[in-house]
């Protein structure tokens, strides 16, 4: 049975946005809720952590890499995986101009099998500060010297459109900005206590070491500690077989829409549905409720051209999920 999207548990993403479309969160960016400056959250080097993130940065040939595992007995349909970089002193607006990403069935490189992508497509839609700093390590609630502002982390949202059966995936990304410093990847924070927080790799682009390894905290000693890489998977989730709804359809033409579409349900007489979109970060858009089973107008007005989602549900059931292009 097919899980709706508003169901699964909303997580809260770096920024505090809701996202009800997230299926999988790897961990938190920051461990300092409202810490920061102006209140901003803080991602903070805590017990004695030194390095502020790892490099992957598409001029210096740097990658970074996370897995991933499908649960036994579902599948997974992946819109868009959203990561998160900073460029030192790049200021709230993003410098991020670029990710690409690809999708191994094990460690990427060696035997593993490329199932999604490439190293040079650009697959990024959006970027824009999530509310977060990576900062030094500090004991009080607030943060006010100018290096607490210096490292602004943005969310880089991708479209991905593939679907992973169950099994052990790596996902590793590479990510190009206009700034000088980076891009670099903020670590998982699981806050004060915890220096261990995921197993994430790094390759460096050196002859002599052309390959992926662990990602630690090493830095001028540091805690030697392997770190984990914060990235959400927005899509849905099927378990076991589709059910089948007799007599239920959903149609959205035209698709890609410039300026209006007109999506068609059909159901029972007595059913109500419900119509909603989402950006490709989980964020509500447009929302259309207590419909009866026929046509209505979408209009698009006021929503950026790009990839969004949709779903419908019917007597509180998923009927359908499926993606709305604007151009």
């Amino acid at each position: 049975m097919k899980k709706t999207l508003l169901t699964i548990a909303a997580t809260i993403l770096c920024g505090g946005l809701m996202a009800q479309s997230v299926i999988y969160d790897s961990g938190p960016v920051y461990d300092l809720a409202g810490g920061g400056s102006g209140g901003a959250n803080a991602s903070t080097l805590h017990d004695g952590f030194t390095t502020y993130g790892a490099g992957h940065s598409l001029a210096g040939g740097y990658r970074v890499a996370e897995d991933i595992t499908v649960p036994a007995g579902e599948t997974w349909t992946i819109d868009s995986l959203v990561f998160h970089a900073y460029q030192t002193n790049s200021g709230n607006t993003s410098t991020i101009t670029g990710v690409n990403v690809r999708i191994w069935s094990g460690t990427p490189g060696g035997s593993s099998t490329l199932v999604f992508g490439d190293s040079t497509t650009n697959v990024m839609i959006t970027s824009d500060w999530c509310g977060t700093y990576r900062t030094g390590d500090f004991t009080s609630t607030t943060c006010a010297p100018a290096t607490c502002v210096a490292r602004p982390v943005m969310r880089n949202a991708t479209v991905i459109g593939t679907t992973l059966t169950a099994g052990t995936y790596w996902v590793d990304w590479q990510t190009d900005g206009s700034g000088a410093s980076g891009p670099w990847a903020p670590p998982v924070n699981l806050g004060a206590g915890n220096t261990t927080t995921g197993n994430a790799k790094q390759y460096i682009n050196d002859p002599a070491n052309a390959n992926y390894t662990n990602w630690v905290d090493l830095t001028d000693g540091g805690t030697l500690t392997p770190q984990g890489l914060p990235f959400l998977v927005v899509g849905s989730i099927v378990t076991g077989v589709n059910e089948v709804e007799s007599g239920r359809s959903v149609s959205v033409f035209p698709n890609p829409v410039s300026s209006k579409a007109t999506i068609s349900i059909s159901g029972t007489t007595n059913e109500k549905f419900t119509f909603v979109v989402y950006d490709m970060v989980g964020n509500l858009v447009r929302s259309y409720d207590n419909l009866s089973a026929g046509s209505f107008t979408f209009d698009r007005e006021g929503m950026q051209n790009g990839v969004y989602l949709y779903e419908v549900r019917g007597n509180d059931n998923s009927v359908k999920n499926g993606k709305i292009v604007l151009n």
